[in-house]
C-alpha cells in the first residue's frame, strides 16, 4: 500500500504555473546561452496544460479549448505589434538592439508568449463566467 499523497495537478495550477513560466521564460532570453532552457521549459508546460485535459473536469475541459481562441487571438495582436516595430526600426534607425533581439530569440518568445496570454485568458474565462 502506497502512503504518499499524489500530488494534485488541476486546470487552476497548470494556468498559474503557465503564466510564471511564460514569464520566466522571457526573462531567461536576456541571459546569455539560456534560449534553450526556456523553450524546453515553457514547450514542457505548454504541453501539460493541452496535454493534460483528460485529467480535467468537463468544464475546466471547455474552458481550455475557449481559452485557445483568445489566446491565439492576442498573440496575433503581439506579433503585428513586433512586425511594425521592425519596421519602425528600419525607417527611422532606432531601437536596432531590440529589433535584433526580436529576430534572435523569436521561437522562445512566442511560445514563451503564448504560455502567458494562454494562463491569462484562462483565468478571464474563469472570471467572465463567475460575474455572469
Amino acid at each position: 500500500m502506497n502512503s504518499r499523497r499524489r500530488p494534485i495537478v488541476n486546470y487552476r495550477f497548470m494556468l498559474i504555473l503557465a503564466i510564471i513560466i511564460g514569464i520566466i521564460g522571457v526573462a531567461l532570453l536576456f541571459l546569455p546561452d539560456f534560449e534553450l532552457l526556456a523553450l524546453m521549459l515553457t514547450l514542457a508546460v505548454l504541453g501539460g496544460l493541452i496535454g493534460g485535459t483528460n485529467d480535467y473536469e468537463e468544464l475546466d475541459r471547455q474552458r481550455l479549448t475557449h481559452g485557445y481562441k483568445s489566446a491565439f487571438e492576442w498573440l496575433l495582436l503581439v506579433l503585428l505589434a513586433a512586425f511594425a516595430l521592425i519596421e519602425f526600426s528600419r525607417w527611422f534607425g532606432v531601437i536596432e538592439g531590440t529589433v535584433v533581439f526580436l529576430n534572435e530569440h523569436w521561437p522562445s518568445l512566442i511560445i514563451s508568449v503564448m504560455c502567458i496570454l494562454i494562463g491569462i485568458s484562462g483565468f478571464q474565462r474563469k472570471i467572465g463566467e463567475c460575474s455572469a
